[in-house]
């Protein structure tokens, strides 16, 4: 297992295990608006509410080289009811001063040429 996907699988399972504290007490680390303000070399978490039964999911796509999207996973939300939505949480690392935008875009990835359902724009600033 990789350093990055150690990272995402821990931040996953602290969002599981108490979802509100972990987005309240991650001291910033935890983001689901934009703009988002950052250090270099700060991995952070961008979450977005999903549901994969229906279909859809998240892609991302950056513009500028200030951060990189390192990968996503699928949280369920605590409902545990089957087709309950929960969020998509992509794992984002901050390499260098400067600004960057990441578009989101919610849509069935096998749907070429349809418009995606939602689209989520997310403005970074990262600084020394």
């Amino acid at each position: 297992m990789s350093f990055k996907s150690m990272i995402l699988a821990i931040a996953c399972a602290l969002l599981v295990a108490a979802p509100a504290l972990a987005i309240e007490s991650a001291n910033g680390t935890v983001f689901t608006s934009s703009p988002v303000a950052v250090k270099v070399g700060q991995d952070f978490l961008i979450a977005l509410a999903s549901n994969p039964t229906t279909g859809y999911s998240w892609t991302a796509k950056t513009t500028g080289s200030a951060v990189a999207v390192e990968g996503s996973a699928y949280q369920p939300s605590g409902a545990g009811k089957m087709g309950a939505g929960g969020q998509q949480i992509f794992i984002v690392q901050a390499l260098k001063a400067g600004s960057a935008t990441i578009t989101f875009s919610y849509a069935r990835p096998w749907q070429k040429g349809v418009k995606a359902a939602r689209t989520m724009t997310f403005a970074i600033t990262v600084t020394q």
